[in-house]
């Protein structure tokens, strides 16, 4: 048994290399390797070969002999799989990662047991359905990013869609007012709050135990002004006690100065003191509005969020 048979091995060295990579299954990927050690006489005896493939000395006998008697061919095809047949088809999967990728979601997989039934018309046992959603396509339960019921329908899509053409727009206007002018910047511009009061998050435990966190009320807190370039990565922060005009007004001066010499376009809510008649923009600074009740739209709401996961 632990011999090597006589076995003729047509490929070329250099195609059992290019078969070894385009192997998607450790399985088949041991196989052409054997045959691709043999081709380059890298072992003696077919213990040997087992122990580099980490297999048995029996399945190599088989590899070897269905590569004999029918070639590569028979040595890569796969056994039919003679178990009973699976409760959920390829294509009910699919639908249901098609529904998953809908961002309203499901509440509980117990939801997702009964839209499956209830529309698919597929009855499954929870331990399965679990097993597919958290398991086979990755989806997990999360904190849903919150949407005002005042946004208006389609008032998101048809902001990034129109952004593209006003950008341009003023391009072309900076170019024919300054002259040729290369330093355009474009950023994201927000505000937020931190302070003393303890803030939440998550905890994992064993199930039945309620996890307990120590919290403060104190209610002592300051601003952060923001702005983020999502090109280049630069940031721009500044501490204020309050949200007012007066403040914003103070920040774009500052930020004007930082960056003299070059013209900002900055994207930016719809709060009242971003719109305060009062305020004077200084002349490297256009200020464009995003819809309002639109927070999703500002890349800047995605660094307030990773900041805070280290303060909760």
């Amino acid at each position: 048994m632990t011999g090597l048979p006589k076995i003729e091995i047509i490929e070329s060295v250099e195609n059992l290399k290019d078969l070894m990579k385009q192997q998607k299954t450790g399985l088949g990927y041991g196989k052409i390797q054997a045959i691709y050690l043999l081709k380059i006489k890298a072992v003696e005896t077919v213990r040997h070969l087992a122990v580099i493939v980490g297999r048995g000395e029996a399945t190599v006998h088989r590899w070897l002999h269905l590569e004999r008697v029918g070639g590569l061919a028979a040595l890569l095809k796969e056994k039919t799989s003679t178990g009973r047949p699976k409760k959920v088809t390829v294509e009910e999967v699919a639908k249901l990662q098609q529904e998953l990728k809908e961002p309203e979601g499901f509440s509980s997989y117990q939801e997702v047991k009964i839209w499956s039934w209830a529309i698919r018309g597929i009855q499954l046992s929870y331990a399965t359905i679990h097993r597919i959603v958290r398991y086979e396509l990755q989806a997990k339960l999360k904190i849903p990013r919150p949407k005002s019921n005042q946004q208006e329908v389609g008032a998101v899509e048809k902001f990034v869609e129109q952004r593209p053409n006003w950008l341009n727009f003023l391009k072309e206007w900076i170019i024919s007012e300054y002259g040729q002018i290369q330093n355009i910047c474009y950023w994201c511009q927000d505000e937020t709050r931190l302070g003393l009061k303890t803030m939440m998050g998550k905890k994992l435990t064993l199930k039945g135990i309620k996890p307990i966190g120590q919290i403060q009320w104190e209610f002592n807190y300051y601003y952060i002004y923001g702005l983020v370039e999502p090109k280049s990565g630069r940031a721009f922060f500044y501490e204020f006690t309050h949200l007012t005009t007066l403040c914003f007004q103070k920040y774009l001066e500052i930020f004007s100065q930082q960056f003299p010499n070059e013209i900002h376009i900055v994207q930016l809510d719809n709060a009242p003191f971003h719109r305060a008649k009062q305020l004077k923009i200084p002349e490297n600074i256009i200020l464009i509005f995003q819809p309002p009740y639109c927070p999703e739209v500002n890349p800047i709401e995605r660094f307030w969020q990773y900041l805070k996961s280290y303060l909760k």
